[in-house]
Order: C-alpha cells, then sequence, then structure tokens
C-alpha cells in the first residue's frame, strides 16, 4: 500500500519518501492511479529516473500521446518542458488541462523536473470536483445539459508535430464529465483550449465561460500549489484537475520532460 500524505484536505497528496515509481509492482500502479483520481495530483520526490526510463514507464500507464517531432535521440513518448533565460513565456501559463481538444483526452500526465531555479517555477493546480461542487445549483443544473467546444492552440501545434490547425481535431465535449474511476461529477471547461459553449448566443457563452474561468482561478481554497526540486514527479489527473504555470525565475532555467496518456471520451454528467 502506497503511504502518503495530504497537501490539502481534500486535493493533492504526496508519497512518503523511500519509493521508486520504475520498481512499483502493477497493482501498486493501479493504485496510484487511483490516488491520482481521488486526490487529483500525486507528487513523488527523489526519483532515480532517466528519460528512456520514463518513457517505458510511460506505456505501464497506459497509451502515451506521442510527438512525431521529439529533438533526434529523444523518445516520442516525452515532451521537454523547458524555459530560460531565452524564453519569453513558458508553456502552461493559464490554467487549463492537457489537450483537451482530443476525442479521448489524457488521463494522467506525468511531470519529471531535472533542473530547477533557484526560487521560483511552482505549478499551481485546481480541482474541477470542488470548481463543480461549489457553483450553485441553478448554474449546475444549466451547465450539465451544455456541452463545450475544445479547440487546437499554439502550444498544441508544436507538441502534436502537425503543421496546422486544420490537422488537429476540435471536439465538443459535455461542461461536467463523470470521472470513470470515482464516478464523482468534475467541470471540465478550461480557458486554454475551450472556445466556446454551444447552444448559447456568442455573448452568452462568453460571460458564462469567463465567469467559470475567474472561479477556478481565484478559488483558492480549492487549489495547491506544488514547490519543484530536482528529480521531482508530479502525476495529475486530466479529467478532474486544471493547473498553471508559473513563470517567475526569468532568467533562469527550469527543464523537465512530461508523459501525458491518453484517457477515454468523457462522459456527462
Amino acid at each position: 500500500m502506497l503511504n502518503a500524505k495530504n497537501i490539502t484536505p481534500k486535493f493533492g497528496t504526496e508519497l512518503e519518501p523511500g519509493i521508486q515509481l520504475i520498481e512499483l509492482s502493477d497493482a501498486a500502479l493501479i493504485e496510484l492511479q487511483q490516488l491520482a483520481a481521488e486526490r487529483g495530483i500525486v507528487v513523488v520526490r527523489d526519483q532515480n529516473m532517466t528519460q528512456e526510463q520514463q518513457a517505458d514507464f510511460a506505456h505501464r500507464l497506459g497509451e502515451p500521446l506521442l510527438k512525431p517531432n521529439a529533438p533526434e535521440g529523444m523518445r516520442q513518448e516525452l515532451i521537454p518542458i523547458k524555459a530560460d533565460g531565452n524564453s519569453k513565456y513558458a508553456a502552461g501559463e493559464l490554467w487549463h488541462s492537457d489537450v483537451s481538444n482530443e476525442p479521448e483526452p489524457p488521463g494522467l500526465s506525468m511531470l519529471r523536473i531535472e533542473v530547477t531555479p533557484s526560487a521560483g517555477g511552482d505549478t499551481l493546480f485546481a480541482d474541477m470536483y470542488q470548481a463543480f461542487e461549489k457553483l450553485s445549483e441553478p448554474l449546475q443544473r444549466l451547465i450539465l445539459g451544455l456541452t463545450a467546444n475544445h479547440t487546437p492552440r499554439a502550444h498544441y501545434l508544436y507538441t502534436s508535430g502537425a503543421k496546422k490547425y486544420d490537422e488537429l481535431p476540435t471536439t465538443a465535449h459535455p461542461m461536467v464529465r463523470v470521472h470513470p474511476l470515482t464516478q464523482r461529477r468534475a467541470l471540465f471547461v478550461n480557458e486554454g483550449f475551450v472556445s466556446n459553449i454551444n447552444g448559447l448566443r456568442a455573448f452568452e457563452s462568453r460571460a458564462i465561460l469567463r465567469m467559470i474561468y475567474d472561479h477556478v482561478a481565484y478559488a483558492v481554497n480549492i487549489q495547491c500549489r506544488v514547490r519543484w526540486a530536482p528529480n521531482t514527479v508530479v502525476f495529475w489527473d486530466n479529467r478532474c484537475v486544471q493547473h498553471y504555470a508559473s513563470f517567475d525565475y526569468f532568467p533562469e532555467t527550469r527543464l523537465g520532460y512530461r508523459i501525458t496518456i491518453r484517457g477515454e471520451r468523457p462522459v456527462p454528467a
């Protein structure tokens, strides 16, 4: 059984020291995925893991999304996440869930950080179970019957290897989905990918989306913050979590490698 301590009472957990992910049994990996589904994120420190081992580990979690234009010598399962003194911005500088425009958007994401700045570079996470639960009942009833269009954006164009947006899918997903492992309802709209709510006039869609985005961004009691150190691994479940990468460490460097595991078509609540 995995031993963990909570980051906040309802959201986020960190495994106790001493565990090495690449040594986990299949049963322990199932437990890890269930823990991520229930707690949203799982932090694991002091991992001795190479790029090759991380790429192999991805296949134990499910079907990884591949990066066809990966740098020469790098496995396609890995997406480099890097910002330094030459960067004008860092990947993930807005609240989002990973590549949600996919017909089967990701379940688990895994980020392993190798290089950290002297301070800063934290990632913020928000709990979409609580985000839905804290909406008023009339608003809950409204969005339970609606879908929103998730469209490809620039950062996904880079990671997908596509040359133009037309090669990537735009998909309508329910605004509230049921997590397959917990059967809980989670809000499923994010500023990184959603363009509009279907069935509403444009001004109505913009107003409701803006309210939801502000709700996610400013409801600090449904958030937690992870401070990185070299060899830290964080798993998050995109079906019930959004995240935001803070780029407050310019011109220093933060470097890591992400893998993203394909999920399933969202089931409406």
